[in-house]
């Protein structure tokens, strides 16, 4: 969804070297969280979700162990859950994000819950 080349102008420096991995991580965590279905390129806020995941990707590059972290012992299957510390699984995705990336996708409508948003959905 988003390049190397439009991470590199973004954020003016060289994009990292597991670029795809960061990138296929980081689209797959906002998608996770968001409430609506992932913007198409004529919405008014399809930018503004690219730059989500950009930021998405800094966030995974400095915070490496955000992706492998396994640790809450918790399991999710359906409504069951079992274990772990307490948190569920839309927590636990929720720690991981970029804070830039929740205001950018806060400020387009994609974690809102009601009718409407930056497009007709």
């Amino acid at each position: 969804m988003v390049t190397k080349e439009e991470y590199e102008e973004y954020f003016g420096q060289s994009a990292p070297s597991n670029f795809s991995r960061l990138e296929f991580i980081s689209l797959n965590t906002l998608k996770s969280i968001i409430t609506k279905p992932v913007p198409k390129e004529n919405c008014p806020c399809y930018e503004d979700f690219k730059k989500a995941i950009l930021e998405q990707i800094n966030f995974y590059e400095f915070n490496s162990d955000l992706i492998t972290d396994s640790s809450s012992g918790s399991y999710t299957l359906g409504s069951y859950s079992e274990g772990g510390n307490g948190t569920n699984e839309t927590s636990n995705s929720m720690s991981r994000v970029s804070p830039a990336a929740y205001e950018i996708l806060l400020n387009c409508g994609l974690l809102q819950s009601q009718i409407g948003g930056c497009c007709s959905w």
